[in-house]
């Protein structure tokens, strides 16, 4: 099960400081020891460890006042309890029942008491090494052969360990000790070679301490062909690591020596009962579990009688205890709700710092820090909840007997485990009761999780994408495939709660509509992409700024005649610095950074040769900059709601894109998809990089003329994630990229497949695009001029407003009941409260209060106010329970609450006044001259 640091540790830094300067001298005189006792016995150890930094594992001291190891790259310790006390254990299993290994035909069982003296143990995996002593101790081992795959694990066993008294017994025992460091197990059968040379030996004891992907290949090997010593000593034999999602299991996980007694399980009674559940309220996955036939994992009870799956090839039980890990797994839980929180790890965005709604969010972040990290029990009632990992399925029913989920998103990538779940949990009962009380179960079963995010994201549209804020996330067990899916969704979460469109969005994005539409932006039709037209013929290149592009401008230049070009975002500046000039130019954000971004190209008659392309909300200072404006409303926003009802009610039927986020490449895909054209090229839509350091192409404006950076690009977006390349094997990209590209291919997906994709980037590998060489695109004559084809698709596919149609629109916005409703919304938020339960029905009432106000014609409060007001209740939320008699978290509620109604108050205090205002943001800073001595 889940092994968490973070739910071993002290919530009080302070106490755990205090407990890990208990430990630090003794560590210091234990390692002094340690290495005094190398240098005398294996001097090449104490060479290895002079100086060495670890990479990824180091000690954690645990509030349980033990030692364990962590791998702090995923935050998962190596020992589900006391390594000490599991070691002594460890020692006496393998003496009862001993794996034997035979180089010539077996003469007995494979298991079986160890021998009092005893030629050969090979042990797989070192760990803290605890195990080393007793097993010296009882037993006389005349070679024993050690080998850890990494040196990390032997520098915290030499810490912690008492390797002066291991070295010095096995002396005195004559015992020759081998220790194979950074070896996995692979060399094995020509070590045994070497060693058979040496010394005559027919059989040895296999000590397995942890498995491993290579080591328990070793081990199935050794198992398998014990007798036959020509396999057995085969030096020229590969060990492929176990890399297949089902294979994966916990390094300590229940049968570590890998000598369980096991038989059968299965409850055919519950079984059935749970299969006509499946019928009747998820019909697809019982088709699919009907079907499935378990390849890797069997439903078994194990030795203590309870049931257990088991990996038959690995030898692995997934349970130390059924029922115990699943309490253990629940308690922590509900003691660490926010441990993987997605709002907690977001942060205000600098850019839009003069945003309301972000001054506000950053008088939050310190009643967050202190409050929800500490918060020590989960709410009864939960909004959200995202589970990782049924596996059998008893922490859910714990969970649910606990507490009452409205939404609970269930995914388990292993359908060998769900399928044994319903031998052992009654999800019929469950089924029932979620329905029972309104709530809503969804099961992402299979796959390898990357899909997690676009059917979680899916999920949430259907009841608010604003309810990520407040969704618990709980990983009931680790595995590697899963635990990277899971990271890459908590930082695509945390994209697509930072793009919310909160208050100042809203009104920006209403103004900016309003300005666009009377400057003369034409909208595109409804529909018009699917019908055919002469245009879609046309090849279209969509130019990104990713640092491939600096190789494609050869062809940029050969086929600019026969191709639609279309530059995204900071691309225009390279295209124009290379002298190619774009048939239109593409920008997604509605702030005012994009004018400063385009107006680095000091070339105002090449912008007013250049069309642009964009949604509705576009800033219109960054429209009068070039010749002619082209939108088209974009999904779920506040001025898409308002302007396409009333364009509908004056008979103009208008088209909104789905995928237009988050970057302006997924606008222009999205686009360029509906509107029918055939042939789709990319250009510089890595996506990511090679190099951290040429991260977009060196002719943007993310360089100065010396060719040094802007900013420092590593330092604000970090070093990267490892993707899968489109010519390479894999690059590195960021959160926001990898949302990007996984739009895109639904964009891709969607269209129907009316269009050949092209990818001609040297980035990320975009599913759905095909990958193509930049030198091996031919392009066929197109027989109607490129210009009077374009000339076709803005005289048919856009139309124009009539000039007083936007402000008959904005003004039906009636400010004056916005007033009354924000005061009588403060009058409201007066009540006074002193538990926590009143705390959550005001939350409630708040939101029946607005829910109201929707249903108002001219009232323009949900619009505006919608997001934000989900924001801060997702927060309030979090503080409160509806069970909690000790009323901890009020203080903090009470501070947000007073944030949020002077958030209420500034609102109605400025936006009547300037309720046309366009958005101020600069980025001039990033692009202003240093100042002259």
């Amino acid at each position: 099960m889940y092994k968490s640091a973070g739910y071993r540790v002290f919530t009080d830094s302070a106490e755990q400081q205090k407990l890990e300067s208990r430990f630090a001298p003794i560590l210091h005189q234990q390692l002094q020891h340690n290495l005094q006792a190398f240098r005398q016995h294996i001097p090449a150890i104490a060479d290895l460890l002079r100086g060495y930094q670890s990479q990824r594992y180091s000690l954690l001291c645990e509030k349980a006042g033990y030692l364990n190891i962590v791998d702090f790259s995923v935050g998962q310790v190596l020992y589900p309890d006391d390594p000490f006390v599991a070691a002594k254990r460890e020692v006496d299993a393998f003496l009862q029942r001993a794996p034997l290994i035979y180089l010539s035909e077996p003469v007995s069982e494979p298991y079986q008491p160890l021998s009092d003296d005893t030629e050969v143990v090979v042990m797989l995996g070192l760990g803290f090494g605890y195990q080393l002593l007793p097993l010296l101790h009882r037993v006389n081992i005349k070679h024993l052969i050690i080998y850890e795959p990494d040196t990390d694990i032997l520098a915290c066993s030499v810490q912690t360990a008492d390797w002066a008294a291991i070295l010095r017994l096995a002396q005195s025992k004559g015992t020759a000790l081998y220790l194979q460091v950074g070896q996995d197990g692979s060399g094995l059968p020509s070590d045994l070679a070497e060693l058979q040379a040496a010394v005559n030996f027919e059989q040895f004891a296999l000590y397995r301490h942890y498995s491993h992907p290579v080591m328990d290949k070793v081990k199935h090997h050794l198992q398998q062909y014990s007798g036959n010593s020509a396999m057995l000593l085969n030096s020229k034999l590969h060990f492929h690591a176990y890399s297949d999602l089902y294979d994966e299991v916990d390094a300590r996980h229940g049968d570590p020596l890998g000598i369980a007694q096991i038989s059968a399980y299965q409850d055919q009674t519950l079984y059935q009962k749970n299969l006509a559940a499946l019928q009747k309220y998820y019909p697809q996955v019982h088709s699919a579990i009907t079907q499935h036939k378990s390849r890797h994992w069997q439903l078994v009870k194990d030795s203590h009688g309870k049931a257990n799956l088991y990996h038959s090839e690995r030898q692995v039980l997934f349970y130390q205890d059924y029922q115990t890990d699943s309490e253990q797994l629940v308690s922590d839980f509900c003691q660490h709700p926010f441990q993987d929180d997605v709002l907690i790890g977001s942060s205000p965005s600098y850019k839009l710092r003069s945003y309301l709604h972000q001054q506000k969010v950053r008088q939050l972040m310190p009643i967050l820090e202190r409050s929800v990290k500490k918060r020590s029990q989960l709410p009864k009632e939960l909004d959200s909840l995202i589970l990782f990992g049924i596996a059998l399925g008893e922490h859910v029913k714990l969970l649910l007997q606990q507490h009452q989920v409205k939404h609970l998103y269930l995914c388990e990538p292993n359908l060998d485990f769900f399928s044994a779940s319903l031998h052992t949990t009654d999800w019929a009962a469950l089924f029932d009761q979620i329905a029972e009380q309104g709530g809503r179960l969804y099961l992402n079963l299979g796959g390898d999780g990357s899909e997690y995010f676009l059917d979680l994201m899916r999920q949430f549209y259907q009841v608010g994408a604003f309810s990520i804020a407040n969704t618990h996330l709980l990983t009931s067990y680790y595995n590697n495939p899963m635990n990277k899916a899971i990271s890459e969704l908590r930082d695509n979460l945390r994209v697509v709660l930072a793009m919310g469109e909160y208050f100042d969005h809203a009104r920006f994005g209403i103004a900016h509509t309003y300005g666009n539409f009377s400057n003369g932006a034409g909208i595109l039709r409804q529909g018009f992409g699917l019908q055919r037209h002469a245009f879609q013929q046309l090849p279209v290149f969509i130019i990104g700024n990713g640092p491939s592009l600096d190789k494609c401008f050869d062809y940029l230049h050969q086929y600019k005649d026969q191709a639609v070009i279309i530059s995204c975002g900071t691309a225009l500046k390279a295209l124009h610095k290379q002298g190619i000039k774009p048939d239109f130019h593409a920008e997604l954000e509605q702030n005012r950074a994009t004018y400063e971004w385009v107006s680095q190209v000091e070339d105002p008659e090449y912008l007013k040769q250049i069309t642009l392309v964009s949604v509705n909300g576009v800033h219109p200072d960054t429209m009068a900059l070039f010749k002619d404006t082209l939108l088209c409303f974009k999904d779920g926003e506040a001025s898409t709601q308002l302007f396409q009802a009333a364009l509908k009610a004056n008979n103009i039927q208008t088209e909104s894109l789905s995928f237009a986020y988050p970057t302006v490449t997924n606008m222009v895909m999205n686009m360029v998809l509906r509107l029918g054209f055939e042939s789709i090229y990319l250009f510089g839509v890595d996506l990511g990089f090679v190099d951290i350091n040429y991260h977009h192409s060196r002719s943007s404006a993310y360089y100065k003329q010396d060719g040094s950076q802007i900013y420092d690009y590593q330092k604000a977006h970090g070093g990267g994630l490892p993707t899968p390349g489109n010519f390479l094997p894999f690059v590195f990209t960021k959160p926001e990229f990898d949302v990007s590209r996984k739009l895109i291919e639904q964009s891709i997906a969607h269209s129907g497949r009316r269009s050949e994709v092209y990818n001609c980037s040297n980035g990320v590998k975009i599913v759905g695009a095909t990958a193509l060489l930049p030198e091996n695109i031919l392009l066929a004559p197109v027989p109607e001029g490129k210009q009077y084809l374009l000339q076709q698709l803005l005289s048919e596919g856009y139309q124009r407003l009539a000039s007083d149609l936007p402000l008959q629109i904005v003004g039906q916005l009636d400010l004056t009941m916005l007033g009354q409703t924000v005061e009588s919304w403060l009058e409201l938020l007066s009540e006074e409260v002193v538990t926590e339960q009143q705390a959550a029905k005001l939350i409630e009432k708040q939101w029946a209060f607005l829910l109201r106000t929707k249903l108002e014609p001219g009232n323009p409060t949900f619009i505006l106010l919608n997001g934000s007001t989900n924001y801060f209740s997702a927060i309030m939320l979090k503080l409160v329970s509806t069970d909690q008699e000790d009323n901890s978290q009020l203080a903090a509620f009470l501070d947000v609450l007073a944030v949020w109604r002077e958030y209420l108050t500034e609102v109605l205090k400025e936006y009547p006044a300037n309720r046309l205002k366009y958005d101020e943001v600069s980025m001039h800073y990033l692009f202003s001259k240093p100042k002259e001595n």
